[in-house]
């Protein structure tokens, strides 16, 4: 057993009051459990591909996953109870929590500290097998990747500009079969950003950090390798700040003039455009300037963040052994 072990077990009936529905993902000690499931749900993400894949897939695939558990599961807590309409989505749930617990069970050593973790997520899965039937209707889960930028609306307008140097006929509207490979993986990328969770995805990068840190044997290039590669996985949060700016500054333009509010996933920009053109071209020429695009029409928003992170690692490796 490791010193100063956590009992998560122990944690678990001692400093959470009891209650019917028990959620791994509000246990205490949640942050030392995660590291162990997090590698099962990558196997079960691993498992979930009949062909080789690229290791990053598999990485997305299990963002996804982890993702999908912690939303549903606090769903079903909430509620207490599971629609009828809900029942196949549920079963599945229980079957990745089955499936994850297999996972974590396969690990070479099972110590006390993974034991309790296995008892921890037994119990949220136990407490999903024993949800009552509610009455009505209740929501089903879409992640991120299921849903699509509505049309004239901020983000559609905002893809729309950065979509440019990809459209394949200019004189047609843009479709999926209209703009280039390169393009498609833009537009997946813009819708991604638009309904990601931010807070939810620095929770994982400082995760992540906080793993690294605790890591013990490693020597000074491992540890400065490993932080680096988790700064460039997650450099992307960048996004956030850009987005954030360029709506804050068409708002401005808009509000209250044109608009009483700005809606960023309602509003018809489209209509006021087509009636005031000249708010098209002012609204172009911000999404250019927020975005850094070039003069060929490409954005290079992340082109500084990753230079800047590649040369402060550098650096420490250069100054600090």
């Amino acid at each position: 057993m490791k010193p100063q072990q956590y009992d998560f077990k122990q944690a678990a009936y001692q400093r959470i009051p009891h209650k019917d529905f028990q959620n791994v993902f509000d246990f205490p000690d949640f942050t030392e459990m995660r590291p162990v499931i997090r590698a099962a749900v990558h196997q079960v993400a691993a498992a979930a591909f009949t062909q080789p894949v690229l290791p990053v897939q598999v990485e997305r695939m299990a963002l996804e996953i982890e993702e999908q558990m912690e939303r549903e599961t606090r769903k079903y807590a909430h509620q207490n109870g599971v629609y009828s309409n809900q029942r196949a989505e549920l079963g599945n749930l229980i079957r990745l929590y089955t499936n994850v617990l297999q996972a974590i069970s396969r690990r070479d050593v099972i110590d006390q500290e993974i034991e309790d973790i296995i008892y921890a997520v037994d119990q949220t899965r136990q407490s999903l097998g024993k949800l009552s039937t509610l009455t009505g209707t209740g929501k089903l889960y879409a992640s991120n990747h299921d849903q699509e930028l509505i049309p004239d609306t901020f983000y559609y307008l905002v893809a729309t500009e950065l979509m440019r140097p990809y459209i394949i006929d200019s004189d047609k509207p843009l479709t999926p079969t209209n703009v280039t490979h390169a393009g498609k993986q833009l537009m997946v990328k813009l819708t991604t950003y638009a309904f990601r969770d931010w807070d939810s995805y620095l929770t994982h990068q400082y995760d992540e950090q906080h793993n690294i840190k605790n890591q013990r044997g490693l020597t000074t290039d491992q540890y400065y390798d490993l932080l680096e590669k988790c700064e460039l996985k997650y450099a992307d949060h960048a996004y956030a700040d850009i987005l954030a700016d360029l709506y804050r500054a068409t708002e401005s333009l808009l509000v209250p003039t044109y608009l009483p509010r700005l809606d960023i996933m309602a509003t018809n920009l489209t209509t006021i455009f087509n009636q005031h053109p000249l708010l098209r071209l002012k609204f172009g020429q911000l999404v250019r300037q927020f975005f850094l695009v070039d003069q060929q029409g490409y954005e290079h928003v992340m082109d500084a963040p990753l230079k800047d992170i590649r040369q402060k690692y550098q650096y420490y490796r250069q100054n600090f052994e």
